[in-house]
């Protein structure tokens, strides 16, 4: 396999480029410091993915290992000058991006990890619009409706991998997380109480076994939700560093 090797180059590239960054005059000390930060992150996040490759990918390798020698090359006053302080600071940070993401692409089983975390906050969310349908609530019907495009939007950008998708899954988790308390609190309260069965039995115009099961389900349904959706966010910011 070649991607171990350039990958080490890539490390070598961006951590001679440290004395470089020791040089410039164009940026201040603080800045200096944070850019030698996120080289030296960097480099120690490729050279270790350099060694936990399990799938060759060499032309990612080669586009890190362009990227770094670009880096590299605009690390003097000069082009700094010419492309913007504001600029190569940010393509320190997305070098510094491309690192913490690469195992991804190098390590299959890391990948599969993320694709677990991908699906359970999918089945949450779908999850969340059935208990939404079934929960007597025109609020939390109309909620759901409001939310379907961003959640929607969140997944399309995950399976690709994008930060954005990331952000709005975060957003979006905390109005079904109450939906799934409020449910469950409220099923539990109501299929232990007689009265209120018989009472939503002839808000239903059904029988009160049927009111029981409907509870059941609801009961079960937010308890899934729940966990479901807690335990996908969860492992989606576990690995946070795939997306870009």
């Amino acid at each position: 396999m070649k991607s171990p090797g350039v990958l080490r180059d890539t490390a070598e590239v961006l951590e001679s480029t440290l004395s470089r960054v020791d040089r410039l005059t164009v940026i201040s000390e603080k800045e200096k410091a944070k850019v030698k930060k996120l080289l030296k992150e960097a480099a120690e996040e490729f050279r270790a993915v350099s060694e936990k490759v399990k799938k060759d990918n060499t032309q990612l390798a080669e586009f890190f290992y362009k990227k770094a020698t670009q880096l590299k090359t605009e690390s003097v006053d000069k082009n700094i000058e010419k492309s913007g302080k504001k600029s190569y600071i940010q393509a320190v940070k997305r070098m510094n991006l491309y690192s913490k993401s690469a195992i991804y692409d190098f390590d299959p089983d890391k990948l599969k990890e993320l694709k677990k975390s991908y699906r359970t906050y999918i089945f949450g969310m779908t999850s969340f619009f059935i208990l939404a349908g079934i929960y007597m609530s025109q609020i939390m019907a109309i909620t759901a409706l409001i939310l379907a495009i961003p959640i929607v939007l969140s997944m399309l950008s995950l399976q690709k991998r994008g930060y954005m998708g990331l952000l709005l899954a975060f957003s979006a988790v905390p109005i079904p997380i109450l939906q799934g308390v409020m449910a469950l609190t409220y099923g539990l309260r109501a299929i232990e109480n007689p009265e209120l069965v018989s009472k939503i039995a002839q808000t239903m115009g059904k029988s009160t076994s049927f009111v029981h099961g409907y509870l059941v389900v609801m009961i079960v349904l937010s308890a899934v939700e729940l966990y479901l959706i807690i335990t996908g966010i969860y492992m989606l910011y576990k690995h946070r560093h795939a997306f870009l």
